[in-house]
């Protein structure tokens, strides 16, 4: 992770800022934070230190369920606040672990020092109330989507939207797990769609070769 501090005249950070209403805040305690692919933003049951505000990149949402299951939530694509249910909620933990799938930049806010200034700005809260509406809406709508899907346009989807430039490199336990097949089936449906020329396997992962048909197969569950 990369730490540096906030540079109000980039036009990122100007747009974003704008965008939540924040341009008079006094950012000289906030950051701005670069993760890696695959590093974890944050994790659930730690700490929630910081609101994150998106500046660009892809992260994954998802649930660790006592089963020992995950349950994919959604996915950041260049916008969306991190945190913000904690902030409403007053609950300084961690409720989802969100991991960074390609390079992931945002504005890092602390909470013990910034809460009360963001609470107090209503134009800051009245968007971040329509967000979480939007997200339960979705979340609603996602979870009914993937229970009537079958495992094909599950796995299509998924690797639709983690894929960086077109490969595919999760870990296939973890696949699994989160689009509820055994591994067994996972790489009887990887194997089909390698065969089918919509894939194809070497040492470094999965290549997309078709994108049209991946995102076919993936149907409803691509817009997750």
């Amino acid at each position: 992770m990369k730490k540096q501090g906030i540079d109000v005249n980039k036009p990122e950070c100007m747009t974003l800022l704008s965008q939540y209403k924040l341009q008079n805040l006094d950012l000289i305690y906030g950051l701005h934070l670069t993760f890696e692919q695959d590093e974890f933003i944050s994790r659930a049951g730690e700490p929630m230190d910081c609101i994150y505000l998106v500046i660009s990149g892809k992260a994954k949402v998802f649930l660790n369920l006592s089963s020992g299951k995950q349950l994919l939530l959604a996915f950041f694509a260049s916008k969306g606040v991190i945190g913000d249910i904690e902030l409403m909620t007053n609950k300084p933990t961690n409720h989802t672990t969100v991991q960074a799938v390609t390079e992931f930049s945002c504005i890092a806010l602390p909470l013990n020092i910034y809460s009360n200034s963001l609470k107090a700005n209503n134009a800051f809260i009245n968007l971040i109330a329509t967000e979480l509406a939007e997200k339960l809406t979705q979340r609603v709508i996602n979870g009914a989507i993937t229970t009537l899907q079958p495992i094909e346009s599950r796995v299509c989807a998924y690797i639709a939207q983690t894929s960086n430039n077109n490969l595919f490199q999760e870990t296939l336990t973890e696949v699994a797990v989160v689009v509820g097949a055994s591994y067994r089936h996972l790489l009887r449906c990887l194997n089909k769609l390698c065969k089918d020329g919509v894939l194809s396997k070497d040492f470094h992962g999965f290549h997309i070769k078709d994108r049209q048909a991946l995102d076919k197969k993936a149907g409803d569950l691509y817009c997750l």
